[in-house]
């Protein structure tokens, strides 16, 4: 696999998996869901814990993704790259998604998942 493709993928599975640190050891919730909560203690516990549950979604899919891409095999390059994009793309897609509805900054997902795409599109094997 070309240099640039393992090290932009690599690059992305490291940046998925510190995101959902964040999601996960978050200390309090960002001041937009916060305010969408309106001071309710019950609301404002149970969007902590999902987004704690999205971080830990998060970190499993990088962590696995990070595995998958350093046992790479010569002969299994294009299923490791589809189940890449299968992991990373609706996750992030859609964590992206949620996070513009609520005024979050949806870009930093939807970048992991461009990064993820690039990366995948480059280490792509040409024809057998």
């Amino acid at each position: 696999m070309p240099i640039v493709s393992k090290f932009l993928l690599e690059f992305a599975a490291t940046l998925v998996t510190l995101g959902g640190l964040y999601d996960l050891l978050a200390p309090k919730l960002p001041a937009n869901l916060s305010a969408m909560c309106q001071g309710n203690p019950k609301a404002t516990k149970l969007a902590r814990e999902l987004l704690r549950a999205l971080g830990g979604a998060l970190v499993a899919i990088g962590l696995t993704v990070g595995a998958m891409l350093a046992g790479f095999g010569v002969q299994d390059r294009r299923s490791t790259l589809i189940l890449v994009l299968l992991l990373v793309l609706p996750a992030e897609g859609i964590n992206s998604a949620f996070m513009y509805r609520v005024g979050s900054p949806f870009y930093i997902p939807l970048g992991f998942a461009i990064l993820t795409l690039l990366g995948v599109l480059l280490a792509w094997p040409g024809p057998m």
